[in-house]
């Protein structure tokens, strides 16, 4: 019979939020060194309260101009980040003050485990960041001379569908251009050109460095400056809204010469850079979770440790553990309003083991 005894040269380390936690009936400590046990989260059940989510989110820090707040929404626990900034679409002066402006909500079940909860602010960050952050890249019209965000999360959709579908650049199109490079390609003026069109976050873009790999590959380097309008050069100083990607230095491996192409490259580095802020200065309780200094193969051999199989021996405790995990997952299946689409759904899923979708037998409509 496994020793689910503490050892006394172990401390069992204390439950973090002992109001919302409680071990499953039966719950062995673990030894994950030789000086501590804990019984790990897959081995809880939660019952969180908006005192228990905020005492979580009280444990992170990241920047006081994201600030984190948690409500109850229609019975519902969420958390929602604050952005404490200027007007993303103005200048950055005396006459655009601070202000606050809202992220989405995002809902907090009662029974997620506590690491879960820290997960989603985490997300609710990253993507609160994106969202300014696709704001700030603006593009100049020729047509107009005018600029504009096209990578803002603001656009109409469904009039986009409707507007420009037919002239959409087509994959066959890009993979015309692509196998035009080894010929014609970015050449550094051109390149530099479709660059000057850029501003992000206040900055422009300078072409640095141009190196042909192959026939079809070229490297840039490309180096975030301002340009000083009365010495009419460029002069890397701290950005309007975000002063991390001030003089930041980028770079893409470019395979066609289509601006298209550049500039999706281009958003997807800026938000590749935010993200590895945000995991670098994401703490709670001082540890820095989410950052390339924590060792990966050490959180590996730790889940190892909890999740040994030796300590599920117990016939009791599976059964307890089994039977709470099925009432968790059961409360998260979707329920699916009664119509001719619903039903297909259900249907797809009619021979998949697990918690299929509910098809609800009476129609229901929003509460007005």
């Amino acid at each position: 019979m496994t020793d689910y005894t503490l050892k006394p040269q172990q401390q069992l380390l204390p439950l973090a939020y002992a109001d919302a936690e409680m071990p499953i009936s039966g719950a062995p400590s673990i030894p994950i060194n030789p000086s501590q046990q804990c019984i790990p989260q897959h081995y809880l059940q939660y019952q969180h309260t908006h005192k228990s989510v905020s005492d979580i989110v009280n444990d992170i820090e990241f920047d006081i101009r994201y600030p984190i707040f948690v409500s109850i929404d229609e019975s519902s626990l969420v958390l929602q980040v604050g952005i404490l900034g200027q007007d993303n679409y103005k200048a950055n002066t005396p006459q655009n003050p601070l202000h606050i402006v809202y992220g989405r909500k995002w809902r907090v079940e009662k029974n997620l485990p506590s690491a879960e909860i820290i997960q989603t602010v985490y997300l609710a960050l990253q993507k609160a960041k994106e969202h300014e952050i696709r704001e700030v890249f603006t593009l100049l019209d020729t047509h107009s001379q005018k600029h504009s965000t096209p990578f803002s999360g603001h656009h109409d959709t469904p009039l986009l569908a409707s507007t420009i579908a037919a002239s959409t650049i087509t994959a066959s199109k890009l993979a015309a251009t692509a196998s035009q490079l080894s010929s014609s390609g970015w050449q550094p003026q051109d390149l530099q050109q479709a660059l000057d069109a850029v501003k992000f976050d206040g900055q422009k873009l300078l072409l640095t460095q141009y190196i042909v790999l192959d026939t079809t590959r070229v490297v840039v380097d490309i180096e975030l400056r301002q340009v000083d309008s009365k010495i009419d050069h460029y002069s890397a100083v701290v950005g309007n809204f975000f002063p991390e990607f001030a003089g930041a230095k980028i770079s893409l491996v470019l395979t066609d010469d289509n601006a298209n192409t550049l500039y999706h490259q281009l958003m997807q580095q800026f938000i590749s850079l935010s993200n590895e802020h945000v995991a670098e200065h994401f703490t709670y309780r001082g540890f820095k979770r989410f950052s390339r200094s924590v060792d990966v193969a050490q959180i590996g051999a730790t889940s190892i440790a909890i999740r040994a199989t030796e300590w599920r021996q117990e016939a009791s405790f599976m059964a307890n553990m089994k039977a709470f995990n099925q009432q968790v997952d059961a409360t998260r299946v979707p329920v699916l309003q009664a119509d001719h689409q619903a039903a297909n759904i259900v249907q797809q899923y009619e021979h998949i083991a697990g918690h299929k979708p509910i098809l609800k037998k009476v129609l229901f409509t929003d509460p007005q």
